[in-house]
């Protein structure tokens, strides 16, 4: 058996690859293929065993996706959900997994995606793609979110791929989707905020795009400063002015870690006391030496002409918080760098527009929801 999977079953297996640390778009591309071995034939739940097939298992609860070619006939399964190519896909479009199963790449992917989740779900969506994170595969809304890992795909192969198509059904909601994604989120909730202000008002979001993810901002002014000062790169920074935002989340300062160390330290025996204070006044240093740094990367930027707001999972998660963040931004560029506001200060004053967005904000969130209403399926 061979199966080629895709659309939201595809979605799972890109994010189990990435959560360990497989560079997808290093995969070798094969030929999207007939399934000739199981065609017309009622697959048993034996042919799903664990020794063979590593991937997601088609149940009633989720079912498998799979692409075949568009004349290769009825298919029979149960709990399988086929989908049919007919037209020539790009080259790279099938990425192969082992000798049982292929996968849709991940720009294929983000196609097919933009035929079923909404506007800024899909934003969203681009994001993960391109950025440096992946949302769990088994449970994206509570599941944990693993960073450092190798983008799936970029902005601008996602855009390569899409013009090799004309008047596929899904393609212009694509593009336009793209337009509002940036390449290289670190994080879940960097991939939330971009989200967001680069949305149009029309779709929830800010409409304060085009904003630019962890740009390198050098601190070498003198000999001296390059000695002693490194490159800042501020989470997210808006093209209106030289105005940005850092998320510092919850684990940040490691507040639990200090937390632990200190009971380690209460009920130590005399033995283990000696041990137990120096590695307290450690992790107070290390805490205190974040603070310190955090306070040295604000000035340093500000001495480069960068005004760059450090904002907390409170000011994410809160309702209506991210539009109190957003009003102290744009008083900010006002005041600071003469910035007519008022189109976007509108948009905050909206009632309707603001209730959608709070709404919208939930939903994109990690540990939020509900995602289950757009990745039905996961």
């Amino acid at each position: 058996m061979s199966l080629t999977i895709s659309h939201y079953s595809a979605l799972e297996v890109t994010r189990l690859l990435r959560c360990k640390g497989v560079d997808i778009s290093a995969a070798d591309a094969v030929p999207l293929r007939r399934p000739t071995s199981w065609l017309g034939k009622q697959l048993s739940k034996k042919a799903f065993d664990a020794s063979a097939w590593k991937w997601p298992k088609p149940s009633a609860k989720k079912h498998l996706n799979i692409l075949i070619p568009g004349h290769s006939g009825r298919v029979r399964a149960t709990n399988i959900e086929v989908h049919s190519s007919f037209s020539d896909l790009p080259a790279r479009s099938i990425l192969w997994l082992d000798e049982h199963a292929s996968v849709v790449c991940p720009e294929l992917l983000f196609l097919q995606l933009a035929e079923v989740l909404e506007f800024p779900q899909l934003v969203l969506l681009g994001h993960e793609l391109c950025g440096y994170f992946s949302r769990c595969a088994e449970d994206p809304l509570k599941g944990d979110v693993i960073d450092h890992v190798s983008p799936a795909a970029t902005v601008e192969s996602i855009g390569a791929y899409l013009d090799r198509f004309s008047h596929r059904h899904g393609v212009a909601h694509a593009r336009e989707a793209l337009q509002y994604v940036s390449d290289g989120a670190l994080s879940a909730p960097e991939s939330v905020l971009a989200t967001m202000y680069a949305l149009p008002a029309s779709e929830g979001g800010y409409d304060m795009g085009p904003v630019t993810l962890n740009a390198r901002i050098g601190m070498c002014a003198s000999e001296e400063e390059r000695r002693v000062a490194k490159a800042r790169y501020p989470d997210l920074l808006f093209s209106f002015a030289k105005i940005g935002l850092n998320y510092d989340g919850e684990g940040h300062l490691d507040l639990d870690g200090l937390l632990q160390v200190a009971r380690t330290l209460e009920h130590a025996d005399a033995k283990e006391r000696s041990e137990a204070e120096a590695e307290l006044l450690n992790k107070k240093r290390e805490v205190r030496n974040k603070v310190l740094d955090d306070n040295l990367r604000n000035m340093q930027l500000a001495s480069r002409g960068y005004i760059v707001f450090p904002i907390t999972k409170e000011d994410l998660y809160g309702d209506g918080s991210l539009d109190a963040v957003t009003r102290c931004l744009l008083g900010c560029a006002h005041e600071v760098f003469g910035v007519d506001v008022t189109p976007y200060e509108a948009i905050l004053d909206d009632t309707a527009k603001t209730r959608s967005r709070n709404g919208i904000v939930r939903s994109l969130l990690p540990n939020e929801g509900p995602w289950g209403a757009s990745y039905g399926k996961l």
